[in-house]
């Protein structure tokens, strides 16, 4: 797949509130997070970091879904510097939809839980797209050239890294906080989303 920090201009052709009590402690943790055991991942060679996690407020998800409010409608999202990325993925696991990615926060390392660099979309039936979640997204080799020593931290939760969808590592976090998950919310897929009516419209 095309790599949608160094062909910016190619994806744009084709594709505060701040939480200052609560996250602050998420973001320095996110630098100094020790060891931590790692497992194999699914399918996409996705491989899952599992670190002393924190769960997150209802403060905090709520924080992000008032953010997030305004991007049900897709073309306010567009209007606000995301754009499609490819078709709607799915796998054994579930669905991940169709992914709007923002190509000037992708392109830095800065990692804000209310900024989140790709929303996530289901296509509907009638040819519509539905919010369904977040994700945050950083290039491996930026965040350690940045000078951080540990995978990144958000919300509590650790970030995954995935070696073969694109051209170059990345770390990313899924937030499934406008579709429920049963994996969990921050599952890398959701049973409960499908890519069977992308053809119809969404696609």
């Amino acid at each position: 797949m095309t790599h949608p920090r160094r062909t910016t201009h190619a994806i744009i052709a084709t594709l505060t509130l701040t939480l200052a009590g609560a996250l602050a402690g998420t973001a320095a943790a996110r630098v100094t997070a020790g060891p931590a055991a790692v497992a194999n991942g699914n399918h996409t060679g996705t491989v899952l970091v599992h670190a002393s996690t924190v769960e997150p407020t209802l403060d905090q998800l709520n924080a992000l879904r008032a953010v997030l409010a305004p991007f049900e409608r897709v073309d306010a999202a567009v209007s606000a510097g995301f754009e499609r990325f490819g078709h709607c993925m799915s796998g054994p696991q579930g669905a991940q939809g169709i992914h709007f990615t923002h190509g000037e926060r992708i392109g830095d390392t800065t990692l804000d839980p209310l900024r989140p660099e790709v929303l996530m979309y289901e296509p509907r039936p009638d040819g519509s797209l539905r919010l369904i979640g977040a994700e945050y997204l950083v290039f491996q080799q930026d965040w350690h050239d940045a000078g951080n020593g540990a995978p990144p931290i958000l919300l509590g939760r650790e970030f995954s890294l995935n070696t073969t969808l694109l051209d170059e590592p990345f770390y990313a976090l899924h937030v499934w906080v406008w579709q429920h998950n049963p994996l969990g919310i921050f599952a890398n897929w959701n049973p409960l989303v499908s890519c069977e009516h992308e053809a119809r419209g969404g696609g």
